[in-house]
């Protein structure tokens, strides 16, 4: 083979072992290069597609308070029909209820995802104790959604939970249907003040006894207006003046009684004995009649606590108010020895040359009996004014427990609401 030969062999073997090198190797990326407009255009650069927005996460309940975990009301989807159904029907249009229902007219837009069927339960809880300690003011709206808080801030803050409701109007309505709860148990009282102001002795002076007639009717327009649903400022501070007035009437007749048991009746007759057995026999009608007069004060002053203990805020005033009910009763409750003590000695002292000792027995017999009549009747007054105040404690330990109101809503309307039983 020719040297000609072998050397366009090579030069082949070597081109084609080029191409194939050329042809395997990786390809460099080609770059995009800017196009570039007339002075006058904006230059246009190429971008990657958009991802799809994320879906607005809708808050699932709305709570209102002073801290999420310590609602006053909370708002919320619910699927309880069956307490729904058992709970007793509300009307939509009265007192707070329909007030606190209409306000809720703008949550379907937040809270209340419209289903296919367009209808939907929500569920209102109110927190009795907490809506009656709290007055209301730093209170905020709180949205919660599945991971927790979604939205927070003072309504006036933020527009579209200041559309939705305003947490001090929710606040109030929630007070108002606390205080409700109540009306019952102070229509009770009210009823026992009643029946005390009618049996008002002579004994009490016209303008003590216009005073305490005159505050039990201003408790009955109290006890009217909360049953319409309102709670007023001015009915709240005008509570201050009953309980001044009760307590310097209380403060009075417990003054007369101890003066009257330390007056000793005068023996006039040289002889007899009946003159001062009538005598301290009066004295005992004129004992039994403060007695009564004391327990109505008392009666009084404890419907008027209860009253103002509905009104949110001020926890620590109606505690204090509590405990100084509770030291008149007691303050009450101990003259009963000293009453008792007081009477016997002027009975024992009955005594007459010219009067039989059986009339003796017998007219001092008569006293003792009447004298026990008047102690018992001071010592269950006083009971009774102690288990009052404890039997109202108790009320609102079962009446602050949370209030679960079921409202219906179909196709964004109110259409019924219940309150679970």
């Amino acid at each position: 083979m020719t040297t000609t030969v072998l050397v366009l062999i090579f030069l082949v073997l070597a081109i084609s072992f080029g191409v194939f090198f050329y042809l395997g190797r990786p390809k460099k990326q080609t770059e995009t290069t800017p196009v570039t407009e007339p002075a006058t255009s904006q230059v246009l650069v190429a971008a990657p597609s958009p991802e799809p927005p994320e879906q607005e996460e809708l808050p699932q309940r709305l709570v209102i308070g002073s801290h999420p975990n310590h609602p006053v009301v909370t708002i919320e989807s619910s699927n309880a029909l069956a307490a729904y159904k058992k709970g007793k029907p509300i009307d939509l249009n009265s007192g707070s209820v329909g007030r606190l229902t209409a306000m809720l007219q703008a949550a379907p837009g937040l809270l209340v995802a419209a289903e296919a069927s367009g209808e939907r339960l929500m569920e209102v809880t109110i927190n009795g104790d907490l809506a009656r300690a709290a007055d209301g003011n730093g209170f905020r709206a709180f949205a919660l959604g599945p991971k927790g808080i979604t939205e927070q801030a003072r309504l006036f803050e933020v527009q579209n939970l200041q559309q939705l409701v305003n947490a001090a109007a929710v606040w109030q309505i929630a007070s108002v249907v606390v205080a409700q709860k109540h009306l019952a148990d102070i229509s009770q009282k009210l009823d026992e003040i009643k029946n005390s102001v009618k049996g008002i002795s002579q004994f009490l002076d016209n303008q003590r006894k216009a005073r305490i007639q005159s505050t039990y009717e201003y408790l009955a327009q109290v006890y009217r207006a909360i049953q319409a649903g309102e709670l007023s400022t001015s009915v709240r501070i005008q509570l201050e003046s009953c309980e001044r007035d009760l307590l310097e009437i209380h403060r009075h007749l417990i003054h007369e009684l101890c003066q009257l048991l330390d007056e000793k009746v005068e023996h006039s007759e040289a002889f007899g004995s009946k003159d001062l057995k009538d005598g301290i026999s009066s004295k005992i009608g004129r004992i039994k009649d403060h007695v009564s007069d004391i327990q109505m004060c008392l009666r009084t002053r404890i419907g008027a606590w209860h009253i103002l203990s509905v009104f949110p805020g001020e926890a620590n005033l109606s505690q204090s108010r509590r405990e100084s009910i509770e030291a008149s009763v007691r303050e009450f409750a101990e003259l009963e020895p000293l009453l008792r003590t007081s009477l016997d000695s002027e009975i024992d002292d009955i005594k007459a040359f010219w009067t039989k000792q059986s009339t003796l027995d017998a007219r001092k017999s008569e006293l003792r009996t009447k004298r026990d009549t008047t102690t018992d009747l001071l010592s269950s007054n006083a009971t009774e004014a102690l288990t009052s105040l404890k039997n109202t404690e108790q009320q609102f330990l079962t009446h602050d427990q949370p209030t679960r109101i079921f409202i219906e809503v179909q196709n964004g309307v109110l259409v019924a609401a219940r309150q679970a039983t």
